[in-house]
């Protein structure tokens, strides 16, 4: 089992590759990141509120896909997209580590579009698993 990265370019450094994410790797919310993503479905039509459960499973899935550091963020998060079972759909998402190397997460949503597309290629490194 091996996480998928995603970095197109020079996105990894030696730090980074120290604190590359693993499945299963755990994920710490505050309350109110856990208010947020759960309040989605107020803030955007058709919106879905996102349990902290399922961006676990995220973690979990044997074919996460991580961006670490995500090449979108301005402050130099992660984004990782894995299937969650209990949501029975893709999600993205958004966390940061902290000095310790910790994951806290700090958004999530379900993933559409290019992240799915991403998500869907699977692992391209030319190995037959």
């Amino acid at each position: 089992m091996s996480v998928r990265t995603a970095c197109p370019g020079s996105c990894t450094t030696s730090s980074d590759a120290e604190y590359a994410a693993g499945v299963g790797e755990s994920l710490q919310w505050s309350n109110d990141a856990i208010a947020y993503i759960r309040s989605r479905g107020d803030r955007y039509p058709d919106g879905v509120g996102i349990e902290p459960a399922w961006a676990q499973e995220v973690m979990d899935d044997v074919d996460l896909l991580a961006f670490e550091p995500d090449p979108k963020s301005r402050m130099g998060a992660s984004r990782f997209i894995g299937h969650s079972r209990s949501a029975g759909r893709v999600l993205v998402v958004i966390a940061y580590r902290d000095l310790d190397g910790d994951l806290h997460g700090i958004n999530a949503w379900p993933a559409t579009g290019a992240d799915i597309r991403l998500y869907e290629q699977g692992d391209d490194d030319g190995q037959d698993d």
